[in-house]
């Protein structure tokens, strides 16, 4: 008996299973680098600053850390297999985690027009760069060749 499944042919711009990554997918993968060392580094910065803090409600001060560091622990975790599952050649995984990222952009620069008038501050530097290499990498993976990419399993 015959099925009634379409079938799916590849047409003549689709990439093999075994070709070669595309350069924008390499380029996403290695802009996304500095956002796992960002909230790796935000993340023990934030127990560093609790533990050298004084006053009677550092217990509380303790809990807030944990579950910071707790969520930027998740925003690592995301954003390495995120890179693992986008190098294979998986759904794009790096969407939320580069995207969050570079929400703080966003947010920076924000703040700086909010005020009025662009200030520099020396920590607004490092969100600006990571967040601006993050939406770089979204902006990547959204290309034709890294959806084809992305959509072959």
């Amino acid at each position: 008996m015959a099925s009634t499944e379409p079938v799916n042919v590849p047409g003549p711009d689709a990439t093999p299973a075994t070709g070669r990554r595309p350069p924008v997918v390499v380029a996403a993968v290695l802009l996304t680098i500095p956002t796992a060392v960002l909230w790796l580094v935000a993340g023990i910065a934030f127990l560093v600053v609790t533990y050298r803090a004084e006053g009677d409600a550092k217990f509380l001060l303790w809990i807030i850390a944990f579950a910071i560091l707790g969520l930027c622990l998740l925003l690592v975790f995301m954003t390495l297999a995120g890179m693992r599952i986008v190098w294979v050649g998986g759904p794009n995984m790096l969407r939320a985690p580069a995207g969050f990222t570079a929400g703080l952009l966003l947010v920076v620069l924000g703040g700086l027009l909010l005020f009025g008038k662009i200030e520099y501050h020396p920590t607004m530097l490092l969100p600006m760069v990571v967040g601006a290499l993050a939406g770089l990498a979204v902006i990547l993976l959204a290309t034709p060749p890294a959806r084809r990419w992305l959509a072959k399993q």
